[in-house]
């Protein structure tokens, strides 16, 4: 009895087991299909069902990182949290890195597509240099532990990020790039060494917060720019629309210049709103009415900084001025690119810098060479242009002559007793520099020149000459690599616009005011040492860049033959048309 109680008992039992056994098995079976630590079993029976692109691979290393990752982002989230809370406002950008680096990655990581947002660029690019020439930089929202929220950096930075998004998902935008940049080898080895050469020393600075935050606005705008353009202006037209514009604003510009020069004050330095006003001392100093000292001459500024920076900007816009003068558009217009030269003259002398008449003459000294270069080898029986060839250095010298023995030329291109105090300081400051570079040659970092100089926490620092800028700031290397992208430059420029077999061409015409611009902006800057205007001479170099490819690889353009004169039937030539006789 007991026997068959037992196994009557234990049907019920098997019965249930074997009911319950498949639902554990797919259970199993499930969970090592979801949870598979283990790894290697679940992986090939998967091999097995699923197909190779579909295939996942488990390991437990892999496992272990994924589970442990997250109260790890989260523990980082809440230390990076705490920190910022205790140091805010006054840290605000070194906690702003992450950040960034966060979405640089990000933009690095976005998958290829086939278009990209170029049209918003142009746009940004171009109200970019409508505020360069049309709005104060010191009118800034300012808050605490941040640095100027200026009109320049609220453009600046969108037209940086969708350049860089266009650079990382769009295959055929860098390939363009690329193209033109790389045209000028030299240009594009000494810009690419200029930049490795910014991050280096902006790591080894003596203050490296400062020199970072300097670095990262120049590559928004000197590095960003200069591709921008190697892209942008390999479409023909644009570059003479940039040059309209940049002379429009000329104009602009002038009305304000005269206007302050008669109220001897900055127009709106009174009407300033609060919420724009900078607690800064540069921006006072800016702010004050400047005159010359023992003439008591007004310097102008309108909207730059300092009358040196106006005067830069205006000046090395002549060469523009004599391009649209010589180019064949409509009398009316003509007659006017040619009168804003002595427009310019006139302005020049409202800022009463010495710098700005020597852009504009330097400007039409090589401007009429290189004129006069080009029209005698595009055609070697003009007599006009070969006189003016060969007689042109008699009158460059009988120029310097004229100057030298006119004691107001004199004192206006070379300075007197009222301006011997800026060249004496001028040169001071470069034998400081000098005994600076051999302690330091690498540099000190970028925006750290004043310091080296030696200038005492709290004053207003100046450094006349940018040479001793970059020397200080860059080192030895950055000297040779800034100076070397430009002298290479206008190297290549003059060759191209001078060729036989280029001369000719509607581009090889547009580098010659930009070979003579960039020439005229290095000599300049040997007596003004800011940056202000910078990002404008770095667009010209990738329009040089983006113009030089463009005559290497665009077809030249077919010059149409005059059609043959028939034969009347009295044996004369005719002048009529040819189509008048097919019938």
């Amino acid at each position: 009895m007991s026997i068959q109680f037992r196994t009557a008992a234990a049907r019920p039992i098997a019965l249930a087991w074997r009911k319950l056994w498949p639902l554990l098995v797919l259970a199993f079976d499930w969970t090592l299909e979801r949870f598979p630590i283990v790894g290697r079993a679940s992986a090939r029976r998967r091999t097995r069902v699923v197909l190779a692109p579909y295939k996942r691979m488990y390991s437990l290393r892999k496992s272990i990182l994924k589970v442990s990752s997250v109260p790890l982002v989260v523990f980082g989230c809440l230390l990076y949290g705490f920190f910022f809370g205790l140091t805010a406002p006054y840290l605000l950008v070194p906690f702003a890195v992450p950040i960034v680096i966060l979405a640089a990655t990000i933009i690095w990581a976005l998958p290829e597509q086939r278009t990209a947002p170029t049209l918003a660029v142009e746009y940004l690019f171009t109200v970019h240099f409508a505020i360069v020439a049309l709005w104060p930089r010191y009118l800034a929202i300012t808050l605490p532990g941040m640095p100027w929220i200026t009109l320049l950096r609220l453009f600046g930075l969108p037209m940086a990020a969708l350049f860089l998004v266009s650079l990382s998902t769009n295959r055929a935008f860098r390939k363009r790039i690329h193209e033109s940049a790389s045209s000028l080898r030299p240009v594009w080895l000494c810009f690419c060494g200029f930049v490795f050469v910014q991050i280096i020393t902006s790591v080894v600075s003596t203050s490296p917060v400062a020199s970072i935050q300097a670095v990262f606005d120049q590559q928004i705008y000197w590095t960003c720019i200069f591709l921008i353009s190697c892209t942008l202006f390999r479409k023909p037209g644009t570059v003479e629309r940039y040059w309209a514009l940049l002379c429009s604003v000329f104009v602009v510009l002038c009305v304000i210049g005269a206007v302050e020069s008669r109220v001897h004050h900055v127009l709106w330095a009174s009407h300033i709103p609060k919420i724009l006003k900078v607690p800064d001392p540069s921006v006072q100093v800016t702010l004050t009415p400047e005159f010359r000292p023992g003439t008591n001459v007004y310097r102008a500024k309108a909207v730059f900084s300092t009358p040196l920076a106006f005067a830069e900007y205006i000046s090395l816009l002549t060469p523009f001025w004599l391009h649209f003068g010589f180019s064949p558009i409509r009398p009316f217009l003509r007659g006017v690119c040619f009168a804003m030269i002595p427009i310019t003259f006139i302005v020049v002398r409202m800022t009463d810098a010495r710098l700005g008449l020597v852009g504009m003459l330097v400007c039409l000294l090589l401007y009429g060479a290189l004129w006069t270069i080009v029209r005698w080898r595009s055609n070697a029986r003009d007599l006009l242009a070969a006189a003016a060839v060969y007689a042109y250095p008699v009158l460059f010298m009988a120029g310097v002559g004229a100057i030298l023995s006119s004691h107001r030329a004199k004192m206006m291109l070379l300075g007197g007793g009222a301006q011997a105090g800026s060249t004496e300081a001028r040169n001071s400051q470069l034998g400081m520099a000098m005994s600076k570079i051999w302690t330091h040659p690498w540099g000190f970092g970028s925006g750290q020149s004043g310091n080296a100089m030696g200038f005492a926490k709290g004053d207003f620092i100046t450094i006349d000459n940018y040479f001793i800028t970059l020397l200080l700031d860059y080192g030895l290397a950055g000297v040779i690599l800034w100076y070397g992208m430009f002298i290479a430059g206008i190297a290549t420029s003059v060759r191209y616009c001078v060729s036989r077999e280029y001369g000719q061409r509607p581009e090889a015409k547009l580098l010659a005011p930009l070979a003579v611009c960039l020439t005229a902006f290095l000599i300049v800057k040997w007596v003004h040492g800011q940056s202000d205007n910078h990002s404008i001479f770095f667009m010209f170099l990738g329009m040089i860049c983006a113009l030089v490819y463009r005559l290497r690889h665009d077809p030249a353009p077919e010059v149409a033959k005059p059609a043959p004169k028939r034969r009347r039937a009295d044996g004369r030539a005719s002048n009529r048309p040819q189509e008048a006789y097919t019938s």
